[in-house]
């Protein structure tokens, strides 16, 4: 099979065969007394592959990185690379998709769950209790078949993202509704959010974030869902009235309903105002 990628004005071809690709380089003919080996242009870009060899997508290397390679989607992720968070660490500009990822059946397409904005979002807006968002329990979201179903990657309506990555949505937004619902506070309930997701954010129950950059894409995506949150979640006081032994008190309820608005925060990458001002790992 061959796949054609276009990079920098450049059409690379690159084959795929018994689950290997390899760029294709035309022979040229030379004069047989001509010994001095003919330099080859190689693109710049990382080439990520399935595990059986068929390209999904390509990345930019950075200024320090390999200027070529050709990888599986695993290793990338073993190397905590990632493409739909500018600011966090380990970022590469995604710089081609396989056109194919949209038909479906193709090997493309069938690397991905697939899965809508509005899908993660009627997932994430349920009211759980904290502990069910811990790895394999009904809250974790990459585990669930309404949500990743244990792929590795899903796609976003138009782009690809690590399965584990959107899975921090849901945890989130029920986080900041919790904490608007006990303090009332939108802003110290985006704080708390925040430093709770940095702890707990990876879903390891008793033993907490592993040791390690916290301005790595997890929290990013975690602040995208607080700030999300901020704006489709409005805080709700009620007054109500109950008797104890025939006397009356007076108690408040709160709570943080999903009134939507926008998806803006959800959908685009953290900016570097709201990182600035919420990203709890730069205080």
């Amino acid at each position: 099979m061959e796949t054609i990628i276009n990079i920098d004005g450049v059409a690379y071809t690159f084959v795929t065969q018994d689950e290997v690709t390899t760029l294709k380089v035309l022979a040229e003919t030379t004069e047989s007394k001509d010994t001095k080996p003919k330099k080859v242009d190689l693109p710049s870009a990382w080439i990520i592959t399935r595990k059986n060899g068929v390209p999904l997508f390509a990345l930019k290397p950075g200024k320090d990185d390999s200027a070529f390679r050709i990888i599986t989607a695993e290793k990338l992720y073993a190397e905590k690379g990632q493409w739909f968070e500018p600011l966090a660490r380990y970022y590469r500009e995604l710089i081609w998709l396989n056109p194919e990822t949209m038909q479906a059946g193709t090997d493309s397409n069938t690397a991905y769950k697939h899965v809508t904005w509005q899908e993660l979002i009627d997932f994430a807006v349920v009211d759980r209790f904290s502990f069910t968002f811990h790895s394999g329990l009904p809250g974790d979201w990459k585990f669930q078949s309404a949500g990743g179903d244990e792929f590795l990657m899903v796609f976003m309506e138009d782009k690809p993202y690590w399965a584990d990555g959107i899975g921090q949505v849901p945890f989130a937004v029920n986080t900041y509704r919790k904490y608007l619902r006990e303090t009332k506070q939108v802003d110290l309930a985006i704080k708390m959010a925040g430093e709770t997701g940095v702890k707990w954010g990876d879903g390891k129950a008793y033993t907490g974030a592993e040791k390690g950059p916290k301005d790595v894409y997890d929290n990013f995506i975690i602040l995208r869902g607080i700030l999300w949150a901020k704006e489709n979640c409005k805080l709700v006081v009620k007054k109500d009235t109950v008797y104890d032994k025939g006397i009356p008190h007076v108690i408040e309820l709160t709570e943080a309903p999903y009134v939507p608005v926008s998806n803006a925060k959800l959908v685009n990458s953290i900016s570097q105002g709201d990182m600035d001002q919420y990203g709890t790992w730069n205080k």
